[in-house]
């Protein structure tokens, strides 16, 4: 008893053309044979109808469907062009932040130097040898300090005389 199973099978041009079939007989060994099967004409034609329909309206496509992929196209191209605009302003400010880091740095350098400077000319000792003994300062006497109270402000500024008394 010879059972026939089928896999695989093409269709062509009105009849099926069988590809793998094979015939299992009480062995497992399968033996390998191509049979035609026979479509009529009508169905034939019928089937040649239908997928001549079906792909005549996949082609067509409608003028709203054109009309709403162009503008998914430009909001596409709008949404690129930002990017990249940001992506280039992002760039620039981080070029500026690099300069402004290296500037800041020598800033701070000139700085320390300055401050170390003044703190070298800042000694209290110097400054005191260098009055008295260059220029003759001396310290005044408590008959030549004049003390007084201004209740207005803490801030003075001398604007008049100041009051003997």
């Amino acid at each position: 008893m010879a059972e026939y199973k089928r896999q695989n099978v093409r269709r062509t041009a009105g009849r099926y053309e069988g590809r793998n079939l094979y015939i299992v007989e009480g062995n497992t060994a399968r033996q390998f044979e191509n049979q035609e099967y026979y479509i009529p004409e009508e169905r034939r034609g019928e089937e040649i109808r239908r997928a001549r329909r079906t792909r005549e309206r996949a082609l067509q496509i409608s003028p709203a469907f054109v009309l709403f992929l162009a503008l998914v196209s430009v909001f596409m191209l709008g949404t690129c062009v930002s990017y990249m605009k940001v992506q280039a302003s992002i760039h620039t400010r981080m070029a500026n932040i690099e300069t402004l880091e290296g500037t800041l740095a020598e800033l701070k350098d000139l700085n320390e130097a300055t401050s170390s400077r003044i703190a070298v000319a800042s000694d209290i000792h110097q400054i005191y040898k260098t009055a008295t003994e260059e220029l003759g300062m001396v310290y005044p006497d408590d008959s030549q300090v004049i003390y007084y109270d201004r209740t207005e402000s803490e801030y003075v500024q001398q604007y008049e005389d100041i009051p003997r008394e």
